[in-house]
């Protein structure tokens, strides 16, 4: 079953950030993504749901402009991203934050200087007392300020996701896109960051798409949730209604909660 046609959230009337029509990608002569179309609304959450290694994480690097699709329009703000200038490449990734699977921290700079890079480097700002505001400001919101002067190496894999997405949020993104933000963590510790997904997409107000096998996760932070196989959208809706699916290889998937 394939229901790439018209794939649209409760709240068609709100302003479209990320328009996806009949995307495709091949690696190699191989299908990864075949027909993809999906519109993220402002303010909204969607789960991008399914196994391991068919492509989720793919998508969400052709949204950020990482991977080129081989066929297909990716509009981002109204803007096709393969018609991007560098500069407008660059300002776009400033409004759209990636949470990285692996979490990204320069292993070689303190807390306070990974929080610190982006400011300076995409934001170009340098006022101290600023930077220590914004520094501030996100550490608490992700309930480590006081790591700000410990090194990555010093944090468990839990502490460091929650200042990769500190780190995402010191640019006051409008989109933020989770590459499987629990994996690899234990399940308590991936609970707390599904939670914390959820709390700031509140706070914040971000759109977002979270990639991810989880269960839980996927329950947590969803707005709506669309269920990627075989490089397609083969169905879409709240948690319930995928786990109550008329389509067997849907809820079959859902027998391992």
């Amino acid at each position: 079953m394939n229901i790439t046609d018209n794939i649209l959230s409760h709240s068609s009337d709100s302003e479209k950030v990320i328009e996806i029509s009949h995307l495709k990608k091949y690696f190699n002569g191989n299908k990864v993504l075949e027909n993809i179309n999906m519109v993220l609304h402002r303010g909204e959450t969607i789960v991008v749901l399914g196994k391991s290694g068919i492509g989720k994480s793919v998508l969400i690097k052709c949204i950020i402009g990482l991977i080129k699709p081989d066929e297909g329009t990716l509009k981002v703000f109204g803007k096709e991203v393969s018609a991007m200038s560098p500069k407008e490449l660059n300002d776009m990734r400033t409004k759209v934050g990636f949470l990285f699977q692996g979490n990204a921290l320069y292993d070689s700079m303190s807390v306070r200087e990974n929080l610190e890079f982006p400011l300076r480097r995409n934001k170009s700002i340098h006022d101290p007392h600023i930077i220590e505001g914004l520094i501030v400001e996100v550490l608490e919101s992700v309930g480590l300020l006081d790591t700000i002067d410990k090194m990555p190496s010093e944090l468990s894999g839990g502490m460091q996701k929650r200042i990769a997405l500190a780190r995402t949020l010191i640019l006051k993104p409008e989109i933020i896109l989770y590459d499987e933000p629990t994996t690899g963590l234990d399940p308590i510790t991936a609970r707390e960051i599904s939670s914390l997904i959820l709390e700031i997409q509140t706070k914040y107000k971000t759109a977002g798409i979270v990639i991810t096998h989880d269960l839980h996760c996927a329950k947590t932070t969803s707005s709506r949730m669309l269920v990627l196989h075989d490089g397609v959208f083969i169905a879409k809706g709240s948690y319930d209604e995928m786990r109550n699916s008329e389509n067997e290889w849907v809820r079959s998937y859902f027998k391992i909660e």
